[in-house]
């Protein structure tokens, strides 16, 4: 992409936000000031993304096998 992308724009970058959101979180995205416009280059706006993302979430794999080959015993219910 060529150029920075106006409000509306990165709207549609970032999947649709509503620019209501754009301007509530606009001290964590990057972005600069023209005169009364905001401009945001894609690729601060990507490398934004790719930082904030929820990325490596700690998974105990062998925890996750074990509950599903060897589930915890349920009581049942007294009627």
């Amino acid at each position: 992409m060529n150029g920075f992308l106006d409000i509306h724009g990165a709207r549609a970058f970032l999947g649709n936000r509503s620019v209501s959101w754009l301007r509530q979180h606009i001290r964590e995205i990057p972005h600069m000031k023209l005169y009364d416009r905001l401009l945001f280059d894609p690729q601060e706006l990507r490398d934004w993304v790719m930082r904030t993302a929820e990325r490596d979430v700690p998974v105990d794999v062998g925890a996750v096998i074990r509950s599903v080959l060897h589930p915890p015993d349920r009581k049942r219910r007294a009627r």
